[in-house]
């Protein structure tokens, strides 16, 4: 081989072993600590997102670079403070997109609490009539393209009805009766 050969070779190196960073990687550096291992938070306001589909993710990435989301921030143990758009003005679309096919291979893990099982009854019903069609069984299922709903943190679906009645979110047809019952039903991740 020739000196150039050698020189272009030496060069290609470093590229080839310290190469992009996976999904896993990414996540593990930028989501981990609000989102928890593998997409699982054990912060009961930050949601799990393990287990979402990919598009569902990418869709709420979206809707945080949109503006249709205000990003809030979180207090990590470490006493820094961050919120999804500083997140976001780190990561690239592949990345991003990188980040959502890892997530999206992780299996949904419900998170146990305790619920009203009348209420959840209740819930189901109201679900069965106002949510149903975009949230497929109870919001449990990924395929939906949606965030699952089943299995989520109180808190943090407690903050989300909430944004319906500050108008941060639209929603029109969920009374604070609705509401309450839907999230007693989705904490009981179906059993009740």
């Amino acid at each position: 081989m020739t000196a150039r050969g050698l020189l272009l070779l030496a060069m290609a190196v470093p590229f080839a072993t310290h190469g992009a960073e996976t999904g896993e990687e990414l996540a593990e550096r930028v989501c981990r600590d609000c989102h928890g291992e593998r997409g699982r938070s054990d912060t009961p306001d930050i949601p799990s997102i393990g287990g979402f589909s990919e598009f569902a993710i990418i869709d709420l990435i979206e809707s945080y670079r949109l503006g249709f989301r205000e990003a809030r921030t979180v207090t990590l143990e470490d006493g820094t403070e961050n919120d999804m758009g500083k997140v976001l003005e780190s990561l690239s679309e592949e990345e991003v997109e990188m980040v959502a096919v890892y997530y999206a291979a992780q299996d949904w893990q419900p998170h146990a609490q305790p619920s009203d099982a009348d209420l959840a009854r209740r819930g189901a019903q109201v679900h069965s009539r106002k949510c149903a069609k975009c949230h497929l069984k109870g919001g449990s299922v990924a395929e939906s393209d949606l965030a699952i709903l089943s299995g989520q943190w109180r808190d943090y679906l407690a903050t989300e009805m909430g944004n319906f009645d500050n108008g941060t979110r639209r929603n029109d047809t969920l009374s604070d009766a609705d509401k309450e019952a839907l999230l007693e039903l989705y904490v009981s991740a179906g059993d009740y």
